[in-house]
């Protein structure tokens, strides 16, 4: 059954990437921008959560992923209105934009490291030890919340997307910015929703991803393939970001278990290789994309 374990651990990390990927794929969706801030978005998640745990020590954890993706959200959505509304407005080139966000995500992650430190920190919770048996082998808890979360949130964004006004304004926003205005949706709120929504949806993944591993002002380093998932799956789609996390995920999880762990990302990254050199366009070039 170690083949089992295996895949529910590489589905588990496939989520996670799947998770960043996401909020890459909003963004760029409802904006035109890639988002290289969403990294340390995840990161700052995953700080915020440590923050309510040495508040709180014994909040669940499942409290503790909506309050940290609350509190990040609404960061998110400040940076948006601080940092990029305007520039957006005035109709920034791309290029400018793109080295805001980089230009961002260097302040979060510098900005962390202030506050907690260079050391990794670790999250003191029960599911960091806690383990399932299946079939007489060991299963991390915390990659049953990871899948549990994922499901739960592709519900909610499919909800959300489909059945609130907002989400709907958001869509309208996508598909076409200046009909959308003409009808009265407000462009500025649209774009800063879809910052709020792309950081609670960073915060999950950092959240989850910090007890499997640790909380540290390096850790966006895992965007750069999460940003792969999303380019794997079509950049904007989040049904390929879902896919594209899930396959990167489960390829460096056997791969690295069939090779050699040193060898994961460059497993991963040769499975994007391929994948772009079948389907240059990505998986979900015409798929439904919000």
């Amino acid at each position: 059954m170690q083949f089992l374990i295996q895949l529910l651990s590489g589905l588990a990390v496939g989520c996670i990437y799947a998770l960043i990927a996401i909020g890459f794929s909003m963004i760029y969706r409802a904006l035109g921008l890639v988002n290289f801030a969403q990294s340390e978005i995840m990161m700052l998640g995953a700080f915020v959560g440590y923050a309510m745990l040495t508040a709180l020590p014994g909040m669940p954890f499942a409290l503790l992923l909506v309050l940290a993706a609350a509190a990040t959200g609404v960061l998110g959505w400040l940076i948006e209105r601080i940092a990029f509304r305007r520039a957006i407005r005035n109709r920034a080139d791309q290029v400018y934009l793109v080295l805001l966000t980089l230009g961002i995500g260097m302040v979060l992650s510098n900005g962390a490291r202030l506050i907690w430190g260079a050391n990794p920190v670790v999250y003191k919770i029960p599911l960091v030890h806690e383990v399932y048996r299946l079939f007489g082998d060991p299963l991390s808890a915390v990659y049953v919340y990871i899948v549990a979360t994922m499901l739960a949130l592709l519900a909610a964004l499919h909800w959300f997307f489909s059945r609130t006004w907002l989400g709907l304004a958001v869509r309208a926003t996508a598909d076409d910015r200046d009909t959308a205005s003409t009808m009265g949706i407000s462009v500025g709120i649209a774009s800063g929703v879809s910052f709020g929504v792309a950081s609670m949806i960073g915060a999950l993944a950092g959240v989850l991803y910090a007890p499997i591993t640790y909380a540290s002002y390096d850790m966006g380093s895992v965007g750069i393939k999460a940003f792969a998932a999303a380019v794997i799956g079509t950049l904007g789609s989040i049904p390929g970001a879902v896919a594209g996390g899930l396959i990167i995920g489960l390829a460096e999880t056997f791969g690295g278990a069939l090779i050699s762990n040193a060898y994961m990302d460059s497993i991963a990254f040769s499975i994007m290789i391929l994948i772009l050199l079948i389907r240059p366009n990505g998986l979900f070039p015409t798929a439904t994309r919000l």
